[in-house]
């Protein structure tokens, strides 16, 4: 028997840390030492070698989010890459054991335990799963059954925790107490003293975004506010640089109008006067009417990326029949459960594709290809600035503060020495990074701008609405059905020409 062992190693809330260089990063000690113990576990204890680590740090296996599933439906999710690509190698015959640390640390969803229980009884032989505990068995149905309870208890506990600390917030907010967490821009750490010169730069944030040109051609936006910010070296409570969505998330707050809010559930939330449930104990930076004035302006629906009605499938207006046509999605009838992408121009000759296994594959060659050539594809024809050498000069330039923060750490250079390369290297970086942003503004790829690898840009994919993701995917390839044969079965890559659009010379 094959003892190719996947070791999961996850910790729902990490610390972040600042280093010295002012980049955040996320302290790695919980899983590194979930790592040294279950590779100990695995290959000194068993014998078992150790084919992959995987490790989902500052990962909740509890919180869900609204995604998009693979047949089109959106619905609420844990979201999980690590724990998903374990199950694919599992089921693809590339690993036979799944090795964590206790039952709880691989999974607190119902749903992600059923999808282990299908890769663990669909292979044969069986798929093995392991923990340091010994609560994670799946060897039996009377295994399965158990753990298909202690995840119902562990599932309940955190709803129960959930609840409780909502409560708590909600008693907090009408209290006009500060809930904790990372200092508020605008405020010290103490979340209620009001520091002068942030406030003014708040106010100034709101008296921009109620100008009538704000997001009119030309007019300034999110983007132009980062940028300004940016460029009068004006930091944020973390001291980063400014980003739009950063911009945004500030002025959204009803804090500037010294009003608690609270409003149940996880994620990122847009605030009404619904919410609110108390007055905070400083003076207000903005008026309630300005604040409600900026939420009602940026939360407008024309602002938003994410697809009405008209934008529900990835493909349709965009992939083309072989005979030239586009293909739209038909999932009524017996196809409401397995949509199909076919040609709506009467006549024989056309052909069909199903629409999950398609919007997967093109999915996935997009974020290879914006992860490879999107400096190229984000073209400025009116200003001639070459996007693919200020992207080279980027990734220089952060290497370059990572060399020097190692230099110092090994006493190869002095402080001055050192901080005064941070500061160059900075500098040019932020210079960088605003000529990347206006390049990229005015085209469908903007949010790649800067990407380096394939992770990173299917964050940002999986971030974005249907609406932007049609663009993206017109804008670098061409997607064609082929005609099938009779009686034949070929896979979804065959049954597609993919063309991809390719840079223009510079």
């Amino acid at each position: 028997m094959s003892n190719r062992a996947i070791i999961l190693a996850r910790i729902s809330d990490a610390e972040k840390i600042k280093a010295d260089d002012g980049t955040v990063q996320l302290d790695t000690t919980g899983v590194d030492d979930q790592v040294s113990r279950l590779t100990t576990f695995a290959t000194t204890g068993h014998g078992w070698s150790v084919v992959k680590v995987i490790t989902e740090n500052d990962t909740s296996a509890f919180k869900r989010r609204m995604i998009k599933l693979p047949n089109g439906r959106t619905e609420m999710r844990t979201v999980r890459p690590g724990f998903r690509e374990a199950l694919e190698w599992l089921a693809a015959d590339r690993a036979d054991i799944l090795v964590a640390l206790d039952l709880d640390r691989a999974m607190r969803d119902p749903r992600d335990l059923e999808d282990l229980i299908d890769v663990v009884e669909n292979n044969r032989p069986r798929v093995r799963a392991e923990s340091i505990t010994g609560s994670l068995r799946l060897n039996n149905d009377a295994d399965v059954t158990m753990a298909r309870v202690m995840v119902a208890m562990a599932n309940k506990s955190s709803r129960d925790t959930a609840r409780r600390v909502s409560a708590a917030r909600e008693r907090q907010a009408a209290a006009g107490q500060f809930g904790g967490g990372r200092r508020p821009y605008g405020f010290d750490s103490d979340g209620i003293t009001v520091r002068p010169e942030e406030a003014k730069i708040i106010e100034g944030m709101a008296n921009i975004v109620l100008l009538p040109t704000f997001g009119q051609p030309k007019g300034p936006s999110m983007g132009s506010i980062a940028r300004d910010l940016r460029a009068q070296a004006v930091p944020t409570a973390d001291g980063m640089p400014w980003r739009p969505t950063y911009v945004r998330d500030v002025l959204m707050r009803p804090r500037n109008a010294a009003l608690m809010v609270h409003k149940p559930g996880t994620g990122r939330k847009i605030y009404t006067a619904a919410d609110v449930v108390g007055r905070a104990p400083w003076e207000p930076i903005i008026s309630e009417d300005t604040l409600w004035a900026v939420v009602a302006k940026l939360s407008a629906p024309s602002r938003k990326t994410t697809p009405g009605p008209a934008s529900k499938w990835l493909g349709s207006g965009v992939y083309r029949c072989p005979c030239g046509g586009f293909v739209r999605v038909h999932s009524s009838g017996d196809r409401a459960n397995r949509p199909l992408y076919r040609c709506q121009i009467p006549g024989k000759g056309h052909t069909t594709c199903p629409q999950a296994e398609l919007d997967e594959l093109v999915e996935a060659l997009t974020i290879v290809i914006v992860a490879r050539d999107a400096a190229d594809l984000i073209k400025a024809p009116d200003t001639g600035v070459d996007v693919a050498a200020l992207r080279a000069e980027l990734i220089a330039l952060r290497e370059r503060k990572t060399q020097l923060a190692e230099d110092f750490a090994e006493g190869l250079i002095e402080r001055p020495e050192y901080r005064a390369g941070m500061r160059r290297a900075q500098t040019k970086i932020e210079e960088l990074e605003r000529q990347l942003d206006d390049v990229a503004e005015s085209s469908p790829l903007a949010p790649f701008a800067g990407i380096e690898s394939e992770d990173a840009a299917r964050e940002v994919w999986e971030g974005l609405g249907v609406t932007a993701r049609r663009e993206i995917v017109k804008a670098i390839m061409n997607v064609t059905l082929k005609p099938v044969g009779r009686g034949k079965r070929p896979t979804i890559r065959e049954r597609v020409t993919v063309d991809p659009i390719k840079p223009a010379p510079r």
